[in-house]
């Protein structure tokens, strides 16, 4: 491999395309990461009006509704911030865009020399730093939806079994509740046949 004025001239080409990319989709996941801090934020907030609603000495049935309330928020939020923290992003993104920076110049710089020669080394480095920025722009938004997505399915799935656990007891409870007003009827009935038999006699 060796470069070549149109390989040069591709590369010069096609690096802004891929920074312009990258920035929009940097941008982006920040606004969603952002998104996510502030609905923490005002999801805590919530939580302090709960509390202070409720009272020093809330009964514990009230306890129970909170905490289930506040942990369905709050876990909405952290799993999203979890998906792709800032600093790894940032990271990622800086030493793509200095690889990038780097074949940017010595693309323009190679084409804007007279007679630069073959440069086998820095065709190689031009082709494989544009390909990471390739892969830095199409498989890390990749990876974020899919995660995302696979986060919704396990948090729906967990909602789904307490909903129907929930269900399950409340089906429990009134079974007892019911079987407690057989048994009530059952004295009841006990004691008319008693003042009954009293009458008779």
């Amino acid at each position: 491999m060796q470069m070549s004025e149109s390989f040069a001239a591709t590369i010069a080409a096609v690096v802004p395309v891929i920074w312009l990319v990258g920035a929009l989709e940097v941008h982006q996941m920040m606004k969603i990461y952002l998104a996510s801090a502030q609905y923490l934020e005002s999801t805590a907030g919530e939580g302090e009006k709960l509390l202070k609603k409720v009272g020093e000495h809330p009964t514990p049935d009230q306890l129970i509704e909170l905490n289930k309330e506040m942990t369905e928020r709050l876990d909405d939020g952290v799993e999203q911030l979890k998906a792709f923290p800032p600093s790894f992003l940032n990271f990622l993104w800086a030493a793509v865009v200095g690889a990038l920076l780097l074949s940017e110049f010595e693309a323009l710089r190679w084409l804007a020399t007279d007679d630069p020669g073959p440069r086998p080394g820095w065709a190689m480095y031009l082709l494989v730093s544009t390909m990471v920025g390739f892969g830095a722009v199409t498989v890390v938004p990749v990876v974020m939806a899919m995660t995302q997505t696979l986060g919704h399915l396990r948090r729906g799935k967990q909602r789904h079994a307490a909903v129907r656990d929930a269900q399950a007891l409340q089906l429990v409870r009134l079974r007892e509740r019911v079987d407690g007003y057989r048994e009530q009827v059952q004295m009841l009935q006990r004691d008319v046949d008693a003042v009954r038999s009293d009458q008779d006699e």
